[in-house]
């Protein structure tokens, strides 16, 4: 008889047939991954039409689309929140590196590999991907039915599909949290963590129905429209990601499923998106416009079936945008569940949230990543438990980061050779709300660093740190460019300092650390210098990192200023010619105390999807500093490496030592081809700033052209360079990130 009533309202008789009330209609949006995005193009013919929907199914990516058309928000609405999402982001296994806290981005997702510990096992998760990101976007979608709880009271009744990862069965969603089942419903097993709600462990509904048209008919649905963009099993030569290979495995035994589903269909739309996988979303705009082309095809059949209804069953017209304006909501009790390691004053701290504040979405959302960012925490969700009258509890699950860390990389260049780098981070190490790392450079060349940080104060925003470092490098002394001399230098230093983050992105800081240098010459005729120097260096310190990404970012800057004074200087130094001893005062030595500056600017500028400008800029001084070598700026080589490098394309590391330099550097960053970039660049510097060089000043300029590509390692770069003062070509050679 449905079928009948379908089939007479498309030809247009409806004159000739009569029934008791309006025939529901139902939408199912399958899932697909990036794919999924189409679906929205069908939604905007759907609204362009007049087309009434009365329930909406989906699964995994169509369950996020179905569930904000079921909300109210219109097709249009959905297409512009789909344009301005970073969706490679949010389906990211690595958070954002502006939502990382200020005192972590130096060690954050520098490593080629991170194995967790938990008492002292390690760690295995169902998934890579918790998706901090994706669950607080869909918790800011979704705040207009934060207080619904059963989706039939939607604006338009909703359920999505899930699977039981213990028993893989169906698992239909129609009532709970809302972001949680949408969550649950696209956890690709394996890929993304599974979602628990209640007593179940859920994962992708695609694994078991991809295409819910099934229970669109069991809601009361007579007549059903569904959007696939699934072509089902594909041929080997077209799974190219692990996405791809594991929605191919989930189709395995949805395939019986969708023989009965498309025979329900009474609207049948495939989709042909030949060239795109579940994990396109790289392609965003091109998918968008392949469902809205496919839209226009459908346009017609939708206005006709519109009509049809309208003129047997007349309702008021169809308002495309079904939403209303939300208020902010007021915050009546804050419930932490959870925490096992943490201190929940540390949370509450960093929360910044009190009882009885009225907070939006937004508020709410940069209240979790600023606890977030400080890397104790995996997964962080929240839900409003309503109260009535404009009031309700927020209710926060917490999901710890395991306490301990090893992690592992590599790194070669042409100033230091190989390394092999081991870290070991630990939290609470001694003492509760701290973190403590240790860091060893394997290598010819090898390199050590410790860091203790301890989160202070009320909001957890000020923090006293304790650090040692030490680095064992060659030495190189240049003579216009000609290298003469070679040394092997040894520095180490202790520190103890206190640091204000202001917010995730800044950080002042005041601190006082001891330096040991030592300098060694292999015998040479010149005048060379043999020994050690100890002294102490009291600083204030400045930070700003609000870049987009650590490898090539687009936009963003970051600011590293340190100024101090350095004094108690302890020198045990010989200066030698042919192995005669020589007085220090005949070269000017002098080691009374001075002040010193150092300032490292890089600013981003994004002019277009595939370039972006990078404007650095270094500056260093010692004042009142009558020595050379021990404490000079070194300048030269194309990554900041060295303690006292100012990075120079067109000079190899250290060809140029002074005690006062300032240099820009302007690039331009092209990516050729997805992670492959090709960087110019040219620079510029003035040194010898404080008169003792003749000239009084000098100048230097280089260029340069790079070819990278961003890769699990870290960067894989070659340079060819070129100074119009050292007057030969050279090549430069990066590999990974550096120590």
């Amino acid at each position: 008889m449905r079928r009948i009533f379908f089939i007479l309202i498309l030809a247009g008789l409806y004159p000739y047939v009569s029934f008791a009330q309006r025939p529901g209609v139902g939408l199912t949006l399958s899932g697909g991954g990036a794919k999924g995005l189409a679906h929205i193009g069908i939604l905007q013919a759907i609204d362009s039409a007049g087309l009434k929907i009365n329930y909406v199914t989906g699964t995994s990516m169509g369950s996020i689309v179905g569930a904000l058309y079921a909300i109210g928000y219109s097709g249009d609405s959905i297409e512009t929140m789909a344009r301005k999402l970073d969706w490679n982001v949010l389906f990211s296994n690595q958070p954002v590196l502006t939502d990382i806290s200020y005192e972590e981005k130096a060690e954050y997702n520098r490593y080629m590999i991170e194995v967790p510990f938990e008492y002292g096992k390690p760690k295995l998760t169902s998934g890579v991907i918790s998706g901090e990101q994706l669950w607080l976007e869909l918790a800011k979608m979704c705040w207009p039915v934060r207080d619904v709880k059963d989706f039939s009271k939607f604006n338009i009744p909703f359920k999505c599909i899930a699977t039981d990862v213990a028993t893989g069965e169906i698992v239909t969603l129609d009532h709970g949290e809302i972001v949680s089942c949408m969550r649950a419903s696209m956890a690709i097993p394996s890929v993304f963590t599974a979602v628990r709600i209640g007593n179940r462990k859920l994962v992708d509904g695609g694994v078991v129905r991809n295409f819910p048209t099934i229970t669109a008919k069991e809601m009361g649905a007579k007549i059903i429209i569904g959007s696939n963009v699934s072509n089902g099993l594909r041929p080997a030569d077209e799974l190219q990601t692990p996405i791809d290979i594991l929605y191919q495995l989930g189709f395995y035994k949805d395939a019986q499923d969708f023989v009965e589903a498309r025979k329900i269909t009474d609207v049948y739309i495939h989709h042909e998106l030949k060239g795109y996988g579940a994990a396109s979303f790289g392609s965003v705009d091109s998918i968008l416009e392949e469902g809205k082309r496919r839209g226009r095809e459908m346009y017609p059949v939708f206005k006709r079936m519109a009509d049809s209804l309208n003129a047997l069953y007349p309702e008021a017209p169809l308002v495309a945008d079904r939403l209303h304006p939300v208020p902010d909501v007021e915050v009546t009790s804050i419930t932490i569940k959870g925490l096992v390691h943490s201190d929940e004053k540390f949370f509450r701290g960093r929360l910044g949230l009190e009882p009885g504040g009225c907070y939006s979405p937004d508020r709410i959302r940069e209240a979790i990543l600023n606890i977030y960012g400080t890397r104790f925490y995996k997964q962080i969700t929240y839900h409003m438990n309503p109260l009535g009258y404009g009031r309700s509890e927020l209710e926060i699950d917490v999901e710890e980061t395991p306490l301990t860390y090893v992690k592992m990389g590599l790194h070669y260049n042409t100033f230091t050779n190989i390394s092999a780098i081991v870290n070991i981070t630990q939290r609470n190490f001694v003492v509760p709300n701290s973190r403590a790392f240790v860091t060893v450079a394997i290598s010819e060349n090898p390199r050590l660093r410790a860091e203790f940080f301890k989160y202070l104060g009320r909001k957890r925003n000020l923090g006293f740190g304790l650090g040692a470092y030490y680095e064992n490098d060659p030495l190189n002394y240049y003579e216009n460019f000609i290298k003469i001399q070679e040394y092997r230098s040894k520095y180490a230093n202790v520190d103890a300092h206190m640091q204000f983050m202001l917010n995730r992105v800044m950080a002042l800081g005041v601190g006082t650390r001891w330096e040991y240098f030592r300098i060694k010459p292999k015998l040479s005729p010149y005048v060379e210098l043999d020994g050690n120097n100890k002294q102490y260096q009291s600083f204030f310190y400045y930070g700003l990192n609000t870049i987009d990404r650590k490898l090539y970012p687009t936009r963003g800057a970051q600011i590293q200023l340190e100024g101090g004074v350095v004094y108690g200087q302890n020198p045990d130094i010989r200066l030698k010619m042919l192995g005669e001893e020589l007085p220090l005062d005949s070269v000017g030595f002098n080691f009374n105390d001075y002040q010193r500056l150092t300032l490292k600017m890089n600013y981003y500028f994004r002019l277009s999807r595939k370039s972006t400008l990078n404007v650095n800029g270094y500056a260093g001084f010692n004042f009142n500093y009558d020595l050379e070598l021990l404490n000079d700026f070194m300048i030269g080589g194309v990554t900041d490496y060295s303690r006292n490098q100012i990075p120079f394309v067109g000079l190899y590391d250290g060809e140029i030592n002074t005690s006062s330099v300032a240099a820009l550097q302007l690039g331009w960053q092209y990516e050729a081809i997805r992670n492959l970039f090709i960087i110019p660049r040219v620079n510029a510097a003035v040194y010898d700033l404080n008169g003792k060089a003749n000239p009084k000043y000098r100048y230097v300029t280089g260029y340069g052209i790079t070819a990278g590509f961003a890769s699990r390692l870290g960067p894989m770069e070659a340079t060819l360079m070129y100074s119009d003062q050292a007057k030969y070509l050279k090549a430069y050679v990066n590999l990974g990130f550096h120590f």
